[in-house]
């Protein structure tokens, strides 16, 4: 289990986030592959809100995409960090602007598991077995 002592600001926004929309979870326990199928709905959310947006279909400019390890690796964690200093939102619209959108379904997978680590110990999803 990833320790995690004082969320960034970034996960701070996503877990305020996750409360309002899924606030019966948080009182009756939920178990644990349900509550990444949660986090999932709420990234997938956050993703669809940005894509619809005017400004975003405006500003968006896709360029050629190389696709060897190293540059996929640097920019996955570069969406991470802004993921969790600036919150999910910048970071979605980051990788949305790369053009790859298997690059998207990648930030989902860590960050499913990073904000349901964070989550958990910050109590507000009970797990339940």
């Amino acid at each position: 289990m990833i320790e995690i002592k004082t969320p960034k600001p970034g996960t701070e926004k996503f877990i305020k986030r996750f409360e309002a929309e899924h606030a019966p979870y948080i009182e009756r326990g939920i178990a644990p592959e349900e509550a990444k199928e949660k986090i999932r709905l709420s990234l997938e959310r956050i993703r669809k809100e940005i894509e619809s947006t005017p400004e975003f279909r405006s500003e968006v400019t896709y360029h050629s995409f190389s696709s060897s390890l190293s540059d996929i690796s640097n920019i996955l964690a570069q969406a991470i960090k802004i993921a969790l200093e600036e919150g999910v939102d910048s970071a979605v619209r980051f990788i949305l602007s790369t053009g790859n959108p298997h690059l998207i379904d990648m930030l989902h997978d860590i960050l499913i598991e990073h904000f349901f680590e964070a989550l958990v110990q910050s109590g507000k999803i009970k797990l339940i077995k």
